[in-house]
């Protein structure tokens, strides 16, 4: 009986695949020409593209005290690598500069890559010891732990604000 219900549970996966992929063009669209188009006066199914809609969702699920960044974001969380340990030279600074400006006098950490929450800040200069590192498509991030900070001191940073050099004064 188990080997009955192994042979239809594949067939069916094998079924679904094949009518998603003579339904959809390479570029994820839907194919039109393999699609009923028989009740006149309807507008045909097209695929968006995911990333404004991931980024429109991701926006709405913000804090509302979760400030935009000077320079672009990930925009598909899915297509963000996969966190890793970072090793033994984990010192660096955190900095509030971008482009030559101070953007953020308290450098803000937040609760992941997607920047829900922010979790600690800490002022520009201070020393973190970084934990973990995330490579993404367009922004990699950091987690760091602000050093000698009472709790919550620890969050996800991107890389623009984060410096393995001392910072200069003020």
């Amino acid at each position: 009986m188990q080997t009955k219900n192994k042979v239809f549970v594949f067939l069916l996966g094998t079924l679904l695949s094949l009518l998603a992929a003579c339904t959809t063009t390479p570029d994820g669209t839907v194919d039109s020409e393999s699609t009923p188009e028989s009740v006149e006066g309807l507008p045909t199914a097209t695929h968006l593209p995911l990333e404004p809609t991931y980024a429109a969702q991701i926006a709405g699920m913000r804090s509302p005290d979760v400030p935009d960044l000077p320079f672009p974001d990930n925009p598909d969380p899915s297509q963000c690598g996969i966190p890793i340990p970072w090793g033994d030279d984990n010192q660096a600074w955190l900095t509030g500069f971008y482009k030559g400006e101070l953007i953020q006098p308290a450098v803000l950490l937040y609760d992941s890559h997607l920047r829900f929450n922010i979790t600690a800040e800490a002022p520009h200069g201070s020393e973190v010891e970084v934990l973990l590192y995330q490579q993404n498509p367009v922004i990699d991030y950091y987690l760091v732990k602000i050093v000698g900070a009472e709790t919550p001191n620890e969050g996800w940073i991107p890389a623009p604000f984060l410096s393995f050099e001392p910072p200069e004064d003020l």
